[in-house]
């Protein structure tokens, strides 16, 4: 019988940059994958249906039913989830709510961050919550924003090797 249940899920704060710049960009496709759907929905909603805010509807009015869950499956296979004190830095994660734009060029670590917060402030704030970040595109740009600092730590990690040929 294998144990399955040996690897932490959330992984310590100090060990996290080395597992982000471990991870094969294959292992990333569930979360573009993600990142497809939500804008095609999105831009249907916006487009066919023409909502432009979506914090009244449903997630199966957009056709994203279920998103949340395949979303919270996706950043957890991955583990980008690091462990911290995460109530201390609640509030700097949450500024970026306002300004999602902002995430675009921060590490991955600071990203985990952000993620890690927002899974966890499903605590705080109810189940409602991860559904409201999804439905003002919070969790699409934060998804957009991990693959692409993962992309940068791809290429650069990756390039020396490909110099030696």
């Amino acid at each position: 019988m294998m144990i399955k249940d040996q690897i932490p899920l959330f992984i310590p704060l100090g060990s996290f940059s080395d597992h982000c710049n471990s991870l094969d960009k294959r292992k990333l496709m569930p979360i573009i994958d993600l990142i497809h759907e939500m804008e095609l929905k999105f831009y249907k909603a916006e487009k066919v249906l023409g909502i432009s805010d979506m914090s009244e509807i449903s997630l199966s009015t957009i056709g994203l039913s279920g998103i949340h869950v395949r979303l919270l499956d996706a950043i957890l296979k991955l583990r980008l989830v690091p462990l911290f004190d995460w109530m201390l830095w609640k509030n700097d994660a949450e500024k970026y709510y306002q300004a999602p734009k902002q995430l675009y060029g921060l590490d991955t670590v600071t990203l985990g961050k952000v993620t890690t917060v927002l899974l966890r402030s499903q605590t705080l704030y109810g189940p409602s919550f991860l559904e409201s970040k999804i439905k003002d595109k919070f969790v699409l740009e934060l998804l957009k924003a991990i693959v692409n600092s993962l992309d940068k730590n791809y290429i650069s990690s990756h390039s020396q090797v490909e110099n030696l040929d």
